[in-house]
């Protein structure tokens, strides 16, 4: 049994038994959210539209656009048609809770295959997998997961890993072509993707490489096509997903009304939250010393999750942390003008799961430069910022 440990936290030579021991174990850890969850997934309710022959949902929910008598969900079409046929067997019954947790294992493979292929056989391996998994705002993306927005962050997170892990591959160009369009099928902002693209299938001149671009770029173009026509349809306009059709509340109500879905408005909100502000438990009673709660916009990813600061140190070759710091930041820069930071988040920004993955890439090719000591001590940090604020806000409701 210590041998068999040690080869768990070695993150070495997996067989289906250590998968089978991670995933059990993982689990575990959350199987009262099975027995909990309940059916509050707009994808599940899009799914049961869609094998009814509509595209409009049977009522309101929070998140749903009304528009000419008709409610629509507001998400992209991807995790809707993947729970689908599920929905069809099984009914709107169906835990999408599960559903989060078999594609979360299934990033777990993807990503130990990413760090095999940029850190080999660093004992540090065990430390990124755990700094993603669990210091990360993924966490608690994947525990609120009943609901759409956290559930498609799920699916995008996953697609993302494959598309980075073929790319530094096989280099399928099918499999390269369904990730990229599915990914932007479920979080738009990742369109950016493209440029990884390019400097992949580019980066070694192999032979008909713009040929491999151009079929690429056209089975991508005839997924936003279908997108854009899917928009026509329901809302009159091939770029409206719906969202100016929301039944706003609050802040976000004055924000859209005053300064429609982006604007320059809210790049300093945005810009504090993401990546200047600290965590913030909230202080009530008489004397301001009971703790009632975290600040539900969240904790910027640098106090959150410390350790992608270290992603800075990347020995990467020099132009290809210029195409992933690139994408990254036109990723960034698109949130940041966005009228909404990812609220409700205890921790973290949700948002940040967009370019966490590319993140993570550099961050692992970073690690042989960095003290592990201090490494260590960052995750150990982002965890434990992680399960007192999950603490908190769970006493607290």
């Amino acid at each position: 049994m210590k041998n068999f440990l040690s080869e768990i936290t070695s993150l070495e030579n997996y067989k289906w038994t250590h998968w089978a021991f991670i995933f059990s174990a993982y689990f575990v850890l959350h199987v009262f959210l099975i027995s909990n969850a309940t059916q509050t997934n707009l994808a599940v309710f899009q799914a049961e539209a869609f094998l009814k022959g509509n595209l409009h949902i049977d009522a309101y929910f929070w998140d749903t656009a009304h528009y000419k008598n008709n409610y629509y969900v507001t998400y992209p079409p991807f995790p809707a048609l993947l729970v689908t046929p599920l929905v069809a067997i099984w009914g709107s019954s169906i835990n999408s809770w599960l559903i989060s947790f078999i594609v979360s294992c299934l990033s777990m493979v993807v990503l130990y295959r990413i760090l095999h292929q940029y850190m080999g056989n660093s004992k540090g391996k065990v430390w990124v997998f755990l700094a993603f998994f669990f210091g990360s705002p993924y966490w608690y993306v994947l525990i609120t997961s009943t609901y759409i927005y956290s559930f498609a962050h799920i699916i995008c997170t996953a697609l993302l890993l494959l598309l980075l892990l073929e790319l530094s591959g096989k280099q399928r160009l099918g499999w390269i072509a369904f990730y990229w369009s599915m990914a932007f099928m479920t979080r738009q902002m990742t369109l950016f993707y493209g440029i990884l693209i390019i400097y992949f299938v580019l980066s070694n001149n192999p032979p008909h490489a713009y040929r491999k671009l151009a079929f690429i770029g056209l089975i991508f173009a005839l997924v936003t096509i279908s997108y854009l026509l899917l928009n026509y349809i329901r809302f009159d306009n091939p770029l409206e997903t719906g969202y100016s059709y929301l039944d706003y509340a609050g802040t976000i109500k004055a924000r859209v009304e005053a300064h429609g879905l982006f604007s320059y408005k809210y790049f300093f909100f945005n810009f504090y939250h993401m990546l200047v502000k600290g965590h913030n438990l909230i202080f009530s009673g008489p004397e301001l010393l009971r703790v009632t709660g975290v600040d539900l916009f969240g904790t910027s990813i640098l106090a959150a999750s410390p350790f992608v600061l270290f992603a800075i140190k990347s020995d990467l070759p020099q132009k290809m942390k210029i195409y992933l710091w690139i994408t990254l930041v036109l990723i960034l820069t698109g949130l940041l003008f966005y009228h909404n930071n990812g609220w409700m988040q205890v921790n973290g920004q949700r948002f940040a799961l967009d370019f966490l993955p590319i993140l993570i890439i550099l961050i692992a090719s970073a690690y042989k430069t960095i003290p592990p000591w201090l490494f260590r001590l960052t995750v150990l940090y982002a965890i434990g910022l992680n399960i007192l604020s999950f603490a908190i806000h769970a006493i607290s409701q």
